[in-house]
């Protein structure tokens, strides 16, 4: 399908853009300094934290995922959700031969369980670490006309690796919160959406949910609140702390990412949450040109914009939507 002339492309492409972009920029930013703690890091870059990114900066493992996923899709997803989840086990398996840029326990477990023949319903070991987290928002851009396909997706494609209620629920939040960016809707509006999409899923991510939201609007500074909020290692605080960061600055997402990526704990991964959700709502040209040019392999994002948008069309029935 062309994807030339269509009166809606410009914004859905610079969206996209944005997510893609603002995930790895941010996921870029925060490689240097993850398990450092915040003391540390100061001390490395000064009272005010990594803020820049340097020329040639290497994504992680989180932007690494979101790819896998992103090729599973283009593979499939106009397909029923098993036969997807199949080509997102393949995929999985062919990642096992791609460099490792610090993937968890539980994703390379996963995996390797996978191409020793596990299927994929079975592949999945206990953790409500957040590796299922880092990688799905691209399942709430290609399904955003979809929101039913969209919590199945996200969810079972999270379960292929990690396998726990906590895991469950951020993976559906995660997806479910760059739909709603797609939508337009302000952080704080999303609120009630993502409480209800994730709804007896698990109580523990609720209450991070909810632990997030009233801490954003506390008096509370953001060095004292994302240490109240936890560390990021997690499902639930690093969905927590990437909200807590786009609740505070919801338009500005160089800003948002510095404060996400600035902590004790998972910087990579609770700013690549945090900058691919506000990265879908405001658009590329809210990324710093300066960080899209410092950005190693970004040929990588470049080439799958197109293949994306076309599959976007497709699954979304044509129908046209800022």
């Amino acid at each position: 399908m062309s994807t030339e002339n269509l009166p809606d492309m410009p914004d859905i492409e610079k969206k996209l853009r944005g997510y893609l972009y603002g995930t790895a920029c941010a996921d870029a930013l925060g490689r240097p300094v993850e398990h450092l703690t915040l003391e540390k890091i100061k001390e490395k870059y000064g009272e005010q934290g990594i803020l820049e990114l340097p020329p040639d900066s290497p994504w992680t493992d989180d932007t690494q995922l979101m790819l896998v996923i992103a090729r599973a899709l283009l593979r499939g997803a106009e397909l029923e959700i098993p036969e997807l989840m199949g080509h997102i086990a393949q995929e999985f398996v062919l990642w096992l031969d791609e460099p490792d840029l610090g993937a968890g326990a539980t994703s390379r477990g996963a995996a390797l369980r996978l191409r020793d023949k596990i299927h994929w319903d079975k592949s999945g070991i206990i953790s409500k670490t957040c590796g299922s987290l880092m990688r799905v928002g691209i399942i709430g851009f290609v399904y955003r006309n979809n929101p039913e396909k969209l919590v199945q997706a996200a969810l079972l494609s999270g379960r292929i690796t990690h396998s726990h209620p906590v895991s469950d629920a951020a993976s559906v939040a995660g997806a479910y919160a760059v739909k709603l960016a797609l939508d337009g809707l302000e952080p704080e509006e999303m609120y009630e959406s993502l409480l209800d999409i994730t709804e007896g899923i698990s109580q523990e991510f609720t209450n991070a949910l909810k632990d997030s939201y009233e801490t954003a609007y506390s008096g509370i500074d953001d060095e004292a609140a994302l240490k109240k909020l936890g560390y990021g290692w997690y499902a639930d605080e690093t969905f927590a702390l990437a909200y807590f960061c786009i609740l505070r600055y919801p338009n500005d997402y160089r800003k948002a990412v510095q404060t996400a990526v600035n902590i004790t704990g998972d910087s990579d991964s609770v700013g690549s949450v945090a900058g691919g959700i506000l990265g879908a709502r405001l658009g590329i040209e809210a990324i710093p040109v300066s960080w899209v040019e410092a950005l190693r392999e970004k040929e990588k994002l470049e080439a799958i914009v197109g293949p994306l948008l076309e599959k976007y069309f497709q699954v979304s029935g044509n129908k046209l939507r800022s």
